[in-house]
């Protein structure tokens, strides 16, 4: 896997899969590309699928500076531009990363072909801005194991899925830099792209986890309903479906993606 210098950092990526539409896999908070490792191989037998870590995630760079969305967002096009991965793009997000996915379709609606939200997080409402920068707060100051009972254990529950792809997770988790980890809690609690979602006109698709407590699948139903046009799919899975339930999540992908 390498890496590329893409709007001033240092992006750690995987660029596989056989000549076809550009698939982007984009991880969630505290996530990784290796979040995808179950689900990438698969649809790189049809499609271009590109996966990366994120600005201070993973191996990518780890940065002093506090980022935004946009800048994810500038980010991948930069990363895009020197990959030459032409569009349009269809972009698959975990959680708070449908706002990156939103925000680019803001831009270039030209260059999206189509979405699949999983458990999306589209935005923060600003009265809630607080406790996520709380919560960046103590990650900063106390450390990734520190905030494991505010944040994984309520969205990683052990019983869920596999317990190899749990504790695989939990090491990748607890590994993140805290500080960039609470960059990213910043980024998002003073994001909001719900206002896109009635704009949306590309073919799109919401699925929730049947045993997400984050964000409880009957309110993801209901911000589906305000996509025209989406298809909204209910699997057996928490908040990090890509590795809690990659089969049933593979399965709806390979109908939906173009080939």
């Amino acid at each position: 896997m390498p890496f590329v210098d893409a709007n001033g950092v240092s992006l750690h990526y995987e660029l596989a899969g056989a000549r076809g539409p550009s698939v982007v896999l984009l991880h969630e908070l505290g996530g990784t590309l290796h979040s995808w490792d179950t689900v990438a191989p698969r649809l790189g037998a049809h499609c271009r699928v590109l996966r990366y870590d994120q600005r201070g995630a993973g191996m990518s760079e780890k940065v002093r500076q506090e980022f935004t969305n946009d800048m994810l967002v500038d980010d991948f096009e930069a990363l895009a531009e020197a990959l030459r991965l032409d569009p349009p793009h269809h972009f698959v997000t975990v959680a708070a990363a449908a706002t990156q996915a939103l925000r680019f379709l803001e831009r270039h609606p030209d260059r999206v072909g189509s979405l699949v939200l999983c458990n999306p997080a589209p935005g923060v409402d600003p009265s809630r801005a607080a406790v996520l920068d709380e919560r960046a707060a103590f990650a900063m100051r106390e450390g990734m194991r520190a905030s494991l009972p505010t944040t994984l254990a309520i969205s990683y529950p052990q019983t869920l899925g596999e317990h190899a792809a749990y504790e695989a997770y939990r090491g990748r988790y607890l590994a993140n830099d805290p500080v960039c980890f609470g960059y990213g809690f910043r980024a998002l609690a003073r994001t909001n792209m719900l206002h896109m979602l009635p704009q949306i006109r590309c073919p799109t698709m919401v699925i929730a986890g049947r045993h997400d407590i984050v964000r409880p699948h009957a309110g993801t139903a209901e911000l589906a309903k305000k996509i025209p046009g989406a298809r909204f799919e209910l699997i057996d899975a928490g908040h990090f479906m890509p590795t809690q339930a990659p089969e049933p999540l593979l399965a709806l992908l390979e109908d939906f993606l173009p080939k």
